[in-house]
């Protein structure tokens, strides 16, 4: 992650203990379409006030729908995921939807769109939540649906290693 896409100093530092990556579940009811994507290390938009910062960390993205004889239900499952992250220390950072202008401006970076978890950011809101931990490893959650489904993007920064 580049020091200057997003000032981590004015998130509050949680010290809850994160279950293991991806951290979050999807709630009773709920499962991914197919196979979640998850990576070691990948890139990631993620869309704040100030427009689109690219993070980098260990990726988790999925589509999310109702399992089979279960109503789907996106308030349902945006409540689940808010109540899971505030309970971890996590505070929404951003709520909407993201402009054509931000979107042309990542569209040749962001060459992960169409794959898997994909945000439809043109089209649906989107809801941005992070974590920020003491010693690194903060937390950046994404979520977008509509009356069909959802998709969730995770990404973990690594710890920064300090060299003396």
């Amino acid at each position: 992650m580049a020091v200057d896409t997003i000032d981590l100093s004015k998130f509050p530092i949680s010290e809850k203990p994160l279950a293991a990556f991806p951290i979050f579940a999807p709630p009773a009811g709920v499962t991914t379409l197919n196979k979640p994507i998850t990576r070691e290390f990948d890139r990631l938009f993620f869309p704040t006030k100030e427009g689109m910062i690219l993070l980098e960390g260990t990726v988790y993205k999925t589509f999310l729908i109702s399992e089979t004889g279960k109503e789907w239900s996106l308030a349902y499952v945006e409540k689940n995921y808010r109540d899971l992250i505030t309970a971890a220390g996590g505070l929404l950072i951003f709520q909407g939807k993201v402009s054509p202008r931000e979107l042309d401006k990542i569209k040749d970076e962001a060459t992960y769109f169409g794959e898997e978890g994909s945000i439809d950011y043109p089209n649906n809101p989107v809801k941005v939540y992070a974590i920020r931990r003491k010693d690194g490893d903060h937390v950046f959650v994404q979520l977008s649906g509509n009356s069909a489904g959802a998709a969730v993007q995770i990404l973990q920064f690594p710890k920064v290693e300090v060299k003396h």
